[in-house]
């Protein structure tokens, strides 16, 4: 019976593993013209929280994500990369409505917009922990008269008018006069 030559196998066995390197180390002047790949990318999610408390007990809690508007996305793009044109303020005013429809990427104002008896626009407070991608915006409106079926906020970038950047509709609730009613609005870059 025949031996196997043995220096035989021992030679092929180094050079297979040559070409099999071959096939997988590419040189870098192969890949001229390539195209260099990545996966980062910017997108803005809203989600909103809705409170109301009543005698210090909650009597309503909503949460729920919102739109971010075509117009919010303009604003944000202009703020991180444009040299001219500018808002002198971010976007953290929050104005409320009675108004049900369901927001469209195309709202820029936020129809019957609720201007007196304590639910007038205000101005939230902004918060962000450094090296985080998300930041919030919150306001507590206390209810100076009845308001019936509140079921909708807006974030803007002014106390009237200016840039609304997103917008929320929530299940209708009704405000007794004394009710506090918490927005709490947070924004996350990813």
């Amino acid at each position: 019976m025949a031996q196997p030559n043995k220096s035989l196998l021992m030679g092929a066995v180094p050079g297979i593993a040559l070409a099999a390197l071959m096939v997988f180390v590419i040189p870098s002047s192969a890949l001229v013209g390539a195209q260099n790949v990545t996966t980062d990318g910017l997108t803005p999610h809203g989600y909103v929280v809705v409170s109301v408390t009543r005698d210090g007990q909650e009597i309503y809690h909503s949460e729920d994500h919102n739109l971010i508007t075509n117009a919010g996305k303009d604003f944000i793009a202009q703020q991180i990369g444009a040299s001219t044109g500018l808002a002198s303020e971010g976007a953290h005013y929050i104005a409320l409505t009675t108004d049900g429809t369901a927001p469209a990427a195309t709202d820029t104002t936020l129809a019957s917009e609720i201007t007196s008896g304590g639910l007038a626009r205000a101005s939230g407070t902004y918060a962000h922990t450094s090296g985080t991608n998300t930041f919030t915006v919150s306001n507590t409106f206390t209810a100076s008269a009845t308001h019936t079926n509140v079921q909708k906020a807006g974030l803007f970038t002014a106390s009237s008018g200016g840039t609304m950047m997103a917008e929320n509709t929530f299940t209708a609730v009704s405000l007794a006069s004394g009710d506090q009613l918490t927005i709490t609005w947070t924004i996350t870059l990813s």
